[in-house]
C-alpha cells in the first residue's frame, strides 16, 4: 500500500517574556535581551564570549562567520570561547539557549559589539598610519589604507600590541579599549493584558515535508520510500549547519512517528525503559533525503535570520499523513495517534469494524 503525505510548521523565534503577564500581570517580565563581548587581545586573536550554551546548534562557527565578515579576518583567527560561567561570560537577563532565538538576539548581540570594535580598529589605525579614518579598510586580518602600499598596513596583533603594551604616543584624548560587550534588545512593546494581545515573537520559519510511504498489509511494516524538506529561515548564517538541523528534525520526526512510544502494562510498569525496547532512529534507518531551501529575509532580525526551530513537526505531520494515505487504500480509518509502529498499523488494517471517517485533525 503506498501512500503520499506533506506536513508544514511555522516555528517562532525569539520570545517576548511579556508573555508570561497574560497568564499572571503581576509578573515582571518584559521583552528579550541577549549579550556578548568581543575583544582583540594583545596576540591579534580576536576573543569572542556569549551569553549562551549550544548543545550542537554550531553557535561557535556561525559567530566566528560572523565576527570575521565584519572584520575582514579569516574564521581562525577569532575565538568563541565555549561553555559559560556567569562569572565572567557576558550574559543578560534573559540569556541561554531556547526559543530559537540565537540567530537573532545572539548574533545581534555579536554583531554589534563587533561593530563597536571594528570602528575603535579604524580609528587606531587612522591615528597610526596618519591618515583619515575613511581611507581605512579592515581585510585579510590587516588595517591598511585603501590603495595605499603594502607597507601602510598594520596586522591585527600589532594594533593589540599598540593599546595593551604601547600606547604612549596615543592622542590624550583617544584611549582605546579593543574590548567592546553589546546587548541585543528587540523592541516588542508591552503586552496587553486587558485585551490579551501583544507581539509576542518576532521571527516566524516555516519548513515544508513530504514523504512517500509502502506499508506492507501483512506485517504493518512502513518503509519510507522518498523524502524532502524545503525550510525558510531567512538569511542561513551557515547553510551546512541549517541542513543538519532539518536532517536531525527528520530523524526526529521518523522515530516519533514510527517507533518512540513509552508503552506501559496494565500496572503502570514503564515497558519501553530502556533503548532496545524503545528504539530511536538510527543512520540506517533514514532515507534517501532531498532538502531544499528558501530565503526571505526577516525585517527585523540584525542579520535577516529567523530562528531555525528544526521543523520536526512538519515531519511527523507528513509522515502520518502518509500512513494515512496508504490505509485509505484498503478502506481503514484516519491515523489517530502520532506514534505508528507496525503492530498499530496492523492491527488497523486487520479490524474488521474500522471503517474509513472523516476527521479533521489539528496537530501543535
Amino acid at each position: 500500500l503506498l501512500g503520499f503525505g506533506i506536513g508544514s510548521t511555522l516555528d517562532s523565534g525569539t520570545n517576548n517574556f511579556g508573555q508570561s503577564t497574560l497568564l499572571n500581570p503581576d509578573l515582571q517580565f518584559s521583552g528579550n535581551n541577549e549579550a556578548a563581548s568581543v575583544k582583540l587581545d594583545i596576540f591579534g586573536e580576536v576573543v569572542v564570549t556569549l551569553g549562551t550554551v549550544p548543545q550542537g546548534q554550531g553557535h561557535e562557527t556561525t559567530a566566528a562567520q560572523v565576527v570575521a565578515d565584519i572584520l575582514g579576518c579569516p574564521p581562525e583567527q577569532v575565538n568563541v570561547r565555549r561553555g559559560h560561567d556567569s562569572w565572567f561570560n557576558s550574559h543578560a537577563g534573559f540569556s541561554g539557549t531556547y526559543a530559537s532565538q540565537f540567530a537573532f538576539t545572539g548574533l545581534g548581540a555579536v554583531k554589534g559589539a563587533t561593530e563597536l570594535l571594528r570602528d575603535e580598529m579604524v580609528q587606531l589605525a587612522a591615528a597610526v598610519l596618519q591618515a583619515p579614518e575613511e581611507a581605512i579598510e579592515l581585510a585579510d586580518g590587516l588595517a591598511r589604507i585603501k590603495d595605499g602600499p603594502k607597507e601602510a598596513a598594520l596586522p591585527f596583533m600589532a594594533l593589540g600590541a599598540i593599546v595593551n603594551a604601547n600606547n604612549a604616543f596615543l592622542p590624550p584624548d583617544f584611549n582605546p579599549t579593543l574590548n567592546h560587550r553589546y546587548v541585543c534588545r528587540p523592541y516588542f512593546g508591552v503586552v496587553d493584558t486587558e485585551k490579551k494581545t501583544g507581539q509576542l515573537t518576532l521571527t516566524y520559519a516555516t519548513q515544508i515535508h513530504a514523504a512517500v510511504v509502502e506499508v506492507d498489509p501483512e506485517t504493518g511494516e512502513v518503509d519510507i520510500v522518498d523524502y524532502a524538506a524545503v525550510d525558510d529561515c531567512g538569511v542561513r548564517i551557515n547553510p551546512q549547519i541549517v541542513e543538519g538541523q532539518v536532517h536531525g528534525a527528520t530523524a526526529h520526526a521518523i522515530g516519533a512517528a514510527l517507533s518512540e512510544e513509552f508503552v506501559y502494562d496494565e500496572e503502570g510498569t514503564l515497558l519501553t525503559s530502556n533503548f532496545y525496547d524503545y528504539h530511536v532512529p538510527h543512520a540506517m534507518d533514514m532515507p534517501p533525503l532531498k532538502t531544499g531551501a528558501m530565503e526571505s529575509p526577516s525585517p527585523v532580525a540584525p542579520l535577516g535570520a529567523k530562528g531555525m526551530g528544526e521543523g520536526g513537526g512538519g515531519g511527523i505531520h507528513c509522515i502520518c499523513s502518509a500512513i494515512q494515505d496508504a490505509l485509505a487504500s484498503a478502506g481503514k480509518p484516519i491515523v489517530y495517534t502520532s506514534c505508528n509502529p507496525p503492530h498499530r498499523v496492523w492491527a488497523m488494517l486487520e479490524d474488521p469494524e474500522a471503517t474509513r471517517k472523516n476527521v479533521s485533525v489539528t496537530t501543535r
